[in-house]
């Protein structure tokens, strides 16, 4: 029985596997490849933090499912620039 909740349990979690690390970004193809995905919203702010606040506004799913900026600071606190990331609706 204790094995049948551990098969449970790592088969439920492994979904979560696919989920962005929110702490770095995701390589530029890898990106694109999110941008063009069916259902996925980009959005462009000021820093991760911005990002994730329009994100919030729009009503669109967190966490994001990658983020990436051509200067890789997307992390950078400030943030000195834009960052892009990608949502789901």
């Amino acid at each position: 029985m204790l094995r049948l909740f551990i098969i449970l349990g790592c088969s439920a979690a492994l979904p979560l596997a696919a989920i962005a690390n929110p702490t770095v970004e995701t390589k530029e193809n890898d990106f694109l490849d999110l941008v063009d995905g069916e259902g996925n919203v980009l959005i462009q702010g000021r820093g991760v933090k911005d990002v994730n606040a329009k994100a919030r506004a729009q009503g669109l799913q967190l966490p994001a499912l990658g983020y990436w900026s051509p200067e890789g600071h997307c992390f950078t606190q400030p943030a000195p620039g834009d960052c892009n990331g990608v949502f789901k609706k």
